[in-house]
């Protein structure tokens, strides 16, 4: 494939991901899934493929994108009052997904070199994908919040760390049964 054909499916596979992300962010349900209080994420997964599949700059633009996104949705939907008081804070909203992308794109560079077995090397970056998304936004929240939102309530703070902490297992088993799957599929198209 010539050099500007390889640029050419680049752009256009990051402007269908973003693309993806945006409608999972806006359509109900998709992208965030509303139970109780809580909402639990599957916009890491779109991020995590194609982070894998684009490389570091790839992952950057998916990353930034989520995070932007997560950000406006926010700013332009109906949630809960604790998610509007955390989330609006760029720090906590888009900072750390624009992490996730970069961790996962060179995640996959270094794996590559290691791990042979591909549906272990995708399960594993499934993992390092979600697992540095919810680190990162209970970090960010506890640096950036944690003292603001929570001034007297050590237990209050601790309910909320468990409760988002549960929402990342959730979120790891979504992304370990999907993930390897759906680059498995991707990768056959690709190569036929």
């Amino acid at each position: 494939m010539s050099q500007s054909r390889q640029k050419t499916t680049q752009i256009t596979t990051i402007g269908l991901f973003i693309a993806i992300i945006f409608v999972m962010t806006f359509v109900p349900n998709i992208g965030y899934i509303q139970v109780n209080i809580l909402t639990i994420t599957t916009m890491h997964i779109p991020v995590i493929i194609g982070s894998v599949l684009l490389g570091p700059l790839g992952g950057f633009i998916l990353g930034l994108t989520w995070g932007v996104t997560s950000w406006l949705k926010v700013l332009t939907s109906v949630v809960s009052p604790l998610e509007r008081a955390l989330f609006l804070n760029p720090l906590i909203s888009i900072l750390p997904r624009l992490l996730v992308g970069l961790t996962v794109s060179y995640g996959a560079i270094f794996l590559n070199k290691l791990v042979k077995n591909g549906v272990l090397k995708d399960t594993m970056l499934a993992v390092l994908g979600t697992a540095t998304n919810t680190i990162l936004v209970l970090g960010a929240i506890s640096l950036f919040a944690g003292g603001t939102l929570f001034p007297q309530s050590q237990t209050l703070s601790t309910i909320i760390a468990t409760l988002i902490g549960t929402n990342g297992l959730v979120e790891i088993a979504v992304a370990v049964l999907l993930v390897p799957t759906i680059l498995r599929r991707l990768r056959k198209v690709k190569r036929s």
